[in-house]
């Protein structure tokens, strides 16, 4: 018996995958970066910038709304809310019974669902990711040096973006298969990523101040600081260098990097920016991406295996 079902695995991806949604998609990931286009242009942000400066500051704003918006925010909600409906909208509609007395396992009913809502989201994510590039550079009048940049982090941000799709996707379907509905499924996803990216911030912030925070149990289920430091590894590792305004504001959301007490600032009269901040190290990358991986890893298989023994009716 095959593990993917061709059906299954088809009628998911059609029914995610559709022209109107990407457009909404689209429509919904510019909306932040027509704002900050809109204010940066009233407010006079990068006037007085170098078109150099003006591209390194950009591409670095760029590269913070990819990992809080692109990457982060709009696409857990987009991830979660396709895998909460696997199993748990199909017993609120009540045609779960119908697809099970079918002649294909749950084990197969369930892997092709979530290998059609991974193939979908890859698409989802990569045309998303090609789109608001395209936005920045000709909203902020950047030019043609700036092209072969945006262009430069588009592979990075996809398997980035890939990874965290997976990663809420598995928790979302973990929260699927013992639900029924898809909005039960979906809450406990909401609040994760709700202490991923603002609650956990002040009781993050708090330990580190008083250099508690890596041998502190929080630091363990800290998914803001793991995605922060995975995030700023892979820029590392592909030569990227965020300038220190930047580095401050990854810094603040995830502890990344340790905030100096005065501040960090660009000197506009000579066009030089202040080094670079230090960065917190409490682990590497590597073992935020392992930690991680193992977690969805084994929350994708418990589903699994609570779906065969749910009883459904």
């Amino acid at each position: 018996m095959r593990i993917i079902n061709k059906a299954i695995f088809v009628k998911v991806f059609k029914d995610n995958l559709s022209f109107r949604n990407i457009l909404i998609y689209l429509l919904i990931v510019s909306v932040p970066s027509l704002f900050f286009a809109s204010l940066s242009q009233e407010a006079k942000m990068f006037s007085d910038l170098s078109l150099e400066l003006k591209t390194e500051y950009l591409s670095g704003m760029f590269l913070i709304f990819s990992f809080f918006w692109l990457c982060g925010i709009a696409l857990i909600m987009l991830s979660s809310f396709i895998c909460s409906g696997f199993v748990a909208e199909e017993v609120s509609e009540g045609t779960m019974p119908a697809l099970i007395a079918k002649p294909v396992s749950r084990m197969s009913i369930l892997i092709s669902k979530f290998t059609a809502f991974a193939a979908a989201i890859s698409i989802f994510s990569f045309v998303s990711l090609i789109f608001s590039a395209y936005l920045w550079i000709s909203l902020f009048d950047l030019g043609i040096y700036s092209i072969g940049k945006f262009v430069s982090f588009i592979p990075m941000l996809f398997g980035y973006s890939v990874f965290i799709s997976l990663l809420f996707g598995s928790i979302a379907t973990a929260f699927s298969v013992i639900s029924s509905s898809r909005m039960k499924a979906l809450l406990p996803v909401i609040g994760i990523l709700m202490l991923t990216f603002f609650a956990l911030l002040p009781v993050r912030t708090a330990l580190i101040n008083m250099k508690v925070y890596q041998n502190h149990a929080v630091s363990l289920i800290d998914l803001g600081y793991d995605l922060g430091n995975l995030y700023i590894g892979l820029l590392e590792g592909l030569g990227v260098r965020l300038i220190p305004p930047v580095q401050n504001a990854v810094g603040s959301f995830t502890g990344v990097y340790k905030i100096p007490p005065e501040g960090v600032r660009i000197d506009y009269d000579h066009g030089f920016i202040l080094p670079n901040l230090e960065k917190t190290a409490f682990r590497s990358p590597a073992e935020s991406l392992s930690k991680w991986m193992l977690i969805s890893l084994a929350v994708l298989c418990s589903s699994f295996l609570i779906f065969q023994r749910r009883d459904i009716n």
